[in-house]
């Protein structure tokens, strides 16, 4: 009666799916403290000035970190196209 009905089953969970897209927001949670937060607080303690000189410096650092991250991501993809 209560169990035996099987067309209210759901799909299963896309787990590759899932980590991908916590993924994306793990990456823009990071760049956002990086260059956001991070120039904020330079601004705040050093003043307006310097984040003008350091905001090369942060947007490098969020390069540093987009390039791997994009080349894996690239990666995957192509093992995944390879795979099936």
């Amino acid at each position: 009666m209560g169990n035996d009905e099987k067309n209210d089953v759901s799909p299963g969970t896309n787990m590759r799916r899932y980590r991908r897209d916590s993924d994306k927001k793990l990456l823009y949670l990071v760049i956002f403290v990086l260059v956001v937060v991070g120039g904020g607080l330079i601004a705040l303690i050093f003043g307006w000035q310097t984040l003008f000189t350091s905001l090369p410096c942060l947007l490098g650092g969020a390069l540093l970190i987009l390039v791997p991250w994009g080349l894996l991501t690239l990666a995957e993809k192509w093992r995944d196209r390879m795979e099936g």
